[in-house]
């Protein structure tokens, strides 16, 4: 599950207040992604998250495991089409990560994030 989008952020992504806060070894991360495809039905998600500043070099991608402790999931949405895939809101309060699941260094989630969606436009193509 790619998590990006977030409710406020409109179409800008470099704009996600979602946060992960590198504390003794790991990252506690906050916050709420929105329309996110596949919400509950994975093991595994790629979170995008605030790690530094405003803006897309404060961006980094972290792999989150879908059991921690602190995610939760809003009701699954009513969609028109593509409905064997859950659509849903996934909320993160004080969701504990490890430090060794960042992909690639701190800063560099926004690239990762744009490369994802360009493959994902292709798919839709």
């Amino acid at each position: 599950t790619y998590c990006l989008t977030e409710p406020g952020s409109g179409s800008d992504a470099s704009a996600l207040v979602t946060n992960a806060k590198l504390e003794g070894g790991k990252y506690i991360l906050n916050g709420s992604k929105a329309f996110i495809s596949g919400a509950g039905a994975t093991d595994l998600m790629v979170v995008m998250a605030r790690t530094g500043t405003k803006g897309p070099k404060g961006i980094s991608a972290l792999i989150v495991e879908t059991k921690t402790p602190g995610i939760s999931y809003g009701q699954k949405e009513k969609k028109v089409g593509w409905n064997s895939q859950p659509t849903a809101v996934v909320n993160f309060d004080d969701v504990e990560v490890p430090a060794e699941n960042l992909l690639g260094a701190e800063g560099q989630g926004f690239n990762l994030a744009m490369h994802g969606l360009n493959g994902g436009r292709i798919n839709i193509a």
